[in-house]
């Protein structure tokens, strides 16, 4: 328990040992009033590598912003900036430990991560983040012309708290996921059928943040979750009950060896296009086969799906839908007319999802850090850690589940299972309250037989059996 203090003590010859070994990195420690012993004490740690701030500039510019908690001695918060390869799968780029998280230590962060990533004011650039004020506030100020997107899944954590049920549930990630005003007026016009202003409640969260509808198509992004960060988070669970320099080396091995590995997983791809975009990819092929389509002779074409009808112009790479500008996919639409023209639909996949970029992204490596007996002598002042604040109560360990989520293993719940009897088929109760078993038990609790009549047990009427119990002395 008092090794905490050791690696507070020598944090900052843990950032020099950093900066020296992966050169072009940005680490700051940030410090606060000295204590009672004269030791100044630890407020937070940021850290950016140079390989992946390389590493970004192959990425879409959508990053996600997301915090957890420390479960070590001192606690804590551990704050994140993901970004998606061309794989769609987690890249981080910075984090950074602090004691809290509000408007100060966020505004912190995020002006050390606008100077690392080149973010400007933000202009061609989306954040996706939580429901934090101290977040929201932070990139307001610093980054105000970005896009911001929040989590559909705490707006629908939040709704739902009054209004409950699957097929609610089920509507709302209809309206999240539309990709034209058609298809949102749509879906809430069904939703107004379960129950009043049930939209009104819905559309209290600002919908430009958290519908397909309003996103951004230049950065070929379409998620409307944060599930990228909330992936590192449960990626870094063991981690996270560490001290700190633990828990950061611990990070940075698991970065390390990810780059290395995603790096040799590009050799197993079939083809140019990573494997998640190729399934998509797939999919829309197989739902365009269902589509009509009608040419005018020139550029223009005709989709009709259904109920529904789109406009496809494969010049300007345009599809009435949306759905092929948001994520750089051709969508079904798009494919029934390359179909007809005799066009590969992969040719007009966006560069963002080829293996050059994969391969660009994956062309910087962390490089290892020797141990701390090792770490070359310093002049740096001891550093104090936060003061230890026992919380009342039981620590606890598991996330605390919200109200829709459900388990994945253990007993499943009997809710809404209708009680059925065994014996007599019914419903409504069980074998213990039937009537037919009440019957059958008093028709053979009045009859006796001879054996019991006369006083002996079936076993001893027989001759067979031993008597039960133990033999008298």
């Amino acid at each position: 328990m008092g090794y905490h203090i050791l690696e507070f003590g020598r944090i900052l010859d843990y950032r020099d040992e950093l900066l020296r070994t992966n050169p072009e990195s940005t680490c700051v420690v940030k410090l606060g009033e000295a204590n009672e012993s004269g030791k100044a004490v630890f407020q937070s740690f940021y850290v950016c590598f140079g390989a992946l701030k390389n590493a970004f500039m192959g990425c879409r510019k959508c990053i996600g912003l997301d915090s957890c908690f420390l479960k070590g001695v001192c606690r804590g918060q551990l704050l994140v900036a993901i970004a998606k390869d061309a794989n769609n799968q987690m890249l981080p780029l910075a984090w950074a430990v602090m004691k809290y998280e509000n408007k100060n230590t966020c505004t912190w962060f995020i002006s050390l991560l606008k100077d690392d990533l080149g973010l400007g004011d933000g202009r061609g650039f989306t954040l996706i983040t939580d429901m934090q004020k101290g977040l929201l506030a932070a990139i307001q100020d610093i980054i105000p012309a970005c896009e911001h997107r929040m989590c559909a899944r705490h707006i629908l954590a939040n709704w739902s708290k009054n209004w409950r049920g699957i097929q609610r549930r089920m509507l709302f990630w209809k309206c999240a996921r539309s990709t034209y005003e058609a298809e949102l007026k749509k879906n809430l016009k069904a939703l107004s059928m379960l129950g009043k202003n049930i939209v009104d409640d819905l559309l209290y969260y600002n919908k430009e943040t958290w519908c397909k509808v309003y996103f951004n198509v230049e950065v070929k992004c379409d998620v409307v979750d944060n599930n990228m960060a909330e992936s590192f988070n449960a990626w870094i669970l063991a981690a996270r009950h560490k001290t700190i320099i633990t828990m950061l080396e611990e990070i940075i091995v698991k970065m390390m060896t990810r780059i290395a590995k995603l790096r040799e997983f590009a050799n197993t791809w079939s083809c140019n296009i990573s494997p998640m975009a190729l399934k998509v990819l797939e999919e829309n092929i197989e739902k365009s086969m269902r589509c009509t389509i009608f040419f005018n002779g020139d550029t223009g074409y005709q989709v009709k799906e259904e109920t529904n009808q789109h406009i496809v112009c494969l010049r300007n790479n345009i599809c009435s839908c949306r759905a092929w500008m948001l994520k750089g996919i051709p969508c079904p639409h798009a494919i029934a007319a390359m179909y007809y023209k005799g066009y590969e639909p992969a040719d007009y996949v966006d560069n963002c999802y080829m293996k050059e970029t994969y391969l660009m992204t994956y062309s910087h490596f962390l490089q290892p850090l020797n141990n701390m007996e090792m770490w070359p002598a310093s002049t740096n002042p001891p550093v104090a850690p936060p003061v230890v604040k026992s919380m009342p109560g039981r620590p606890k360990k598991i996330r605390r589940k919200e109200a829709i989520e459900t388990k994945k293993c253990g007993k499943l719940p009997k809710t809404g299972l209708v009680m059925r009897c065994n014996i007599c088929k019914g419903v409504g109760h069980n074998r213990r309250g039937c009537h037919k078993s009440a019957t059958a038990a008093a028709s053979s609790g009045s009859g006796t037989t001879a054996a019991e009549a006369s006083g002996t047990t079936a076993a001893e009427a027989s001759g067979s059996g031993r008597p039960r119990g133990r033999p008298k002395v």
